[in-house]
């Protein structure tokens, strides 16, 4: 692929001259001849560098160079500037060099000394765009490093993902929330040909509105709608030659699910507010906790979509089903946050150990690691973990909190050893544990699932002494 030099120049004679001198050196040289055109024909070209006068009607190149910076900022992409001045000063290098510019060079240079500096430039971006691609790579391997699968079920998922990481084709990775269905993601992309390329993740739950959703994920061209002030790439053209991760995909907004089908059948979208079809060549990873199928025959979900998403199915099973990695677990975590808030490690006691062992976490990974930072932070000399420590976090051994065994989170069934029917208090009761287990503990979320109002389940929680280690404010009464 020939390197493409945007060349902005109003001297139309002077910029085919310098076209042609670069072209005979094997550059592809294409001309803006204002600032406001280069602008308008940079998503289009895409150069390597950008060759810009300083002295310009209209925006000059400093503002261009100013313009280009925010854009650049905004996208973490590099494009290199360098100023042509006609004036060899030491005052315009100065001017240029902090405004940002890569290099500066003198309209009377040779083409001998035109085409060395370039050249110097796009080497130097190019050890840069390696640098990162390079820093990429290592923090991605170790945020892997992290990745805890002694259980059979975990080491399971990992051989699957060695055997379905080259082969590009769409994924869908469903499970509970929090149990590492984002690590997973990136560990296939860690494990593709596309390692060391973006890894863009976009959180459909945090985008509930099809504007919210379609000006991040496709972007937007200045004057799209009220606020959009400049230009914007979204975060499936930031995610080209690498991987698109759609986290919580049952919660994309029914609209933009069509659009999102599109572009993944297309492989090119548009911009909100633009024409020009952008390409992109990505890899699709999606992950829910929703049962998509039910979801589809709700008419909440494209069924089309679905079939687009669900060519391979990974299960991350729940932390509970694989108790082998929650030793693992609270050791790396309780290494990590020692190091972090410089505490010693502690050790776990036997009786402890069991308790965490047999806690049903309902809030997964995310769960426990939450309540390991906790652990930290409240007993600051601490050595040793023990059941007094668990108690306070709301965490006992069974036999002693046989009563609230289901209030605490353990996950077990409301005792119903006789033949009786359970009462209408207990149905109610599991109804309302199993709700909050559903919805991550969220008492709202859960409120939302049983279709009754928030008061009302707080009430039922009180009456029922229901409580839960996430909530650090309630005491039950």
């Amino acid at each position: 692929m020939n390197t493409k030099i945007l060349l902005v120049e109003d001297d139309l004679r002077f910029a085919s001259r310098l076209k042609k001198n670069l072209s005979l050196e094997g550059y592809e040289v294409h001309i803006a001849a204002s600032g406001e055109d280069a602008l308008d024909k940079l998503d289009q070209l895409s150069p390597h560098l950008i060759l810009s006068d300083i002295k310009m009607p209209g925006m000059n190149g400093l503002d261009l160079l100013g313009r280009l910076n925010e854009l650049q900022k905004a996208e973490e992409k590099e494009i290199p500037v360098v100023l042509l001045t006609s004036v060899d000063s030491v005052r315009v290098a100065v001017d240029a060099m902090k405004a940002g510019a890569a290099d500066y060079i003198t309209k009377d240079a040779d083409r001998d000394e035109i085409i060395l500096r370039i050249d110097k430039v796009l080497a130097g971006a190019k050890v840069r765009a390696e640098n990162k691609r390079l820093r990429r790579h290592i923090r991605d391997a170790g945020e892997l490093g992290r990745f805890i699968a002694v259980d059979p079920k975990m080491k399971a998922i990992l051989d699957e993902i060695d055997e379905v990481a080259g082969s590009g084709a769409n994924v869908l990775i469903v499970g509970e929330t929090g149990a590492g269905k984002e690590l997973v993601a990136r560990y296939l992309h860690r494990k593709s040909p596309r390692n060391g390329n973006p890894f863009i993740d976009i959180n459909c739950a945090a985008l509930p509105t099809d504007n919210l959703f379609q000006s991040e994920v496709f972007g937007h061209e200045k004057g799209a709608f009220t606020g959009a002030t400049a230009r914007k790439r979204g975060k499936l053209e930031l995610a080209d030659e690498g991987t698109l991760f759609l986290d919580e995909i049952g919660d994309m907004p029914l609209e933009s699910q069509g659009k999102i089908l599109r572009a993944l059948e297309t492989k090119e979208f548009e911009r909100l507010g633009g024409s020009q079809k952008i390409q992109v060549d990505i890899a699709v990873l999606a992950a829910t906790n929703k049962d998509l199928h039910a979801e589809v025959q709700a008419g909440c979900f494209r069924q089309d979509l679905l079939y687009r998403l669900d060519i391979i199915r990974l299960h991350i099973p729940p932390l509970r089903d694989r108790r082998q990695d929650i030793d693992p677990l609270l050791r790396h975590f309780f290494e990590e946050y020692a190091q972090k808030y410089r505490r010693p490690v502690p050790q776990i006691t036997a009786n402890a150990r069991t308790i965490l062992e047999h806690y049903a976490w309902p809030g997964n990974v995310r769960e426990l690691k939450n309540l390991v930072e906790r652990i930290t932070i409240r007993n600051r000399e601490c050595t040793v973990i023990d059941e007094a420590i668990l108690k306070r976090e709301g965490l006992y051994m069974e036999e002693e909190h046989n009563a609230d065994d289901q209030t605490s989170g353990s996950g077990a069934s409301p005792g119903n050893e006789s033949d009786d029917p359970p009462s209408l208090e207990e149905i109610e009761k599991q109804a309302i544990l199993t709700a909050l287990q559903k919805a991550d503990w969220v008492q709202s979320e859960a409120a939302r699932l049983l279709k009754i109002s928030p008061d009302r389940i707080n009430t039922r929680i009180k009456k029922y002494k229901i409580s839960h280690p996430s909530w650090r404010t309630y005491k039950p009464t």
